[in-house]
């Protein structure tokens, strides 16, 4: 080995035991700042910034008041998935000290009532969370012949909670629709009936009846506010009934 690579080697050790001691030293000093951020993701407030903070310092104490070897990332990560309305965080230290926390809220889509008085969301996900005692999501209602409560977190599925799982999909059809998402206000569950829609405006029933053929019913629905009642209102009818295919029976009061 000729001197200039004996030379490169020794300062190249000489590096890297710096980085590490400087790393190492680092680990003792403070950390110097936090920044919290939260996504929406177009939904409504649920939680914010001084939410997000409160949730760590109750768990971890104040973080400015903790050495940076103190603080771990992936714990706070953790701890931040399992609090209500969080649907993901990221944490991490800079080498500058600064603590950056990212969080993205749920996107509730629905408020789901059921018979004996509880209330939980479910997001655009089909994950379930909790009501919140200060904000509220301008959202679906959802109630009727609903007897289960599912635990904050829980992810609906077709198995374990089929009529739930029915009515996610329904919510979300709807929501993509560009006329019924400013139409539709509730949704109502009959065991024996099946699904009834109540619209934001008009006294009248939408009759869907079992989950079959859903996105032709909402399609009919689609097409009778698009071109019948835009020309003719809804005033003269108490129902409308999708159940029956190719056909819309509207009732008159």
């Amino acid at each position: 080995m000729n001197k200039r690579a004996i030379r490169f080697f020794i300062i190249l050790i000489l590096v890297i035991i710096v980085v590490i001691v400087a790393n190492i030293s680092m680990r003792n000093f403070g950390i110097a700042q936090i920044n919290i951020t939260v996504e929406y993701a177009g939904g409504d407030t649920l939680i914010d910034k001084r939410d997000v903070s409160i949730m760590i310092s109750k768990r971890f104490g104040n973080p400015l008041s903790k050495k940076r070897k103190e603080v771990n990332g992936e714990e706070i990560e953790e701890y931040l998935l399992k609090q209500n309305f969080v649907a993901s965080a990221n944490v991490y230290l800079t080498l500058g000290g600064k603590l950056n926390v990212e969080v993205r809220q749920n996107r509730p889509i629905a408020r789901i009532y059921t018979l004996d008085g509880e209330q939980f969301y479910v997001d655009e996900n089909k994950e379930v969370c909790d009501i919140s005692k200060t904000r509220a999501a301008n959202v679906l209602i959802v109630n009727g012949d609903l007897q289960t409560r599912v635990k904050r977190k829980t992810i609906i599925d077709s198995v374990a909670f089929p009529i739930y799982n029915d009515i996610c999909n329904m919510v979300l059809a709807i929501n993509k629709d560009d006329i019924l998402k400013h139409q539709i206000d509730q949704i109502y569950y009959s065991k024996k009936k099946g699904f009834q829609l109540l619209p934001k405006v008009g006294d009248y029933v939408i009759l869907l009846g079992s989950t079959e053929n859903m996105e032709e019913k909402l399609n009919k629905l689609h097409y009778l506010y698009k071109y019948g009642f835009s020309k003719h209102g809804w005033d003269n009818y108490s129902e409308v009934n999708l159940e029956f295919n190719n056909q819309v029976i509207c009732t008159r009061k």
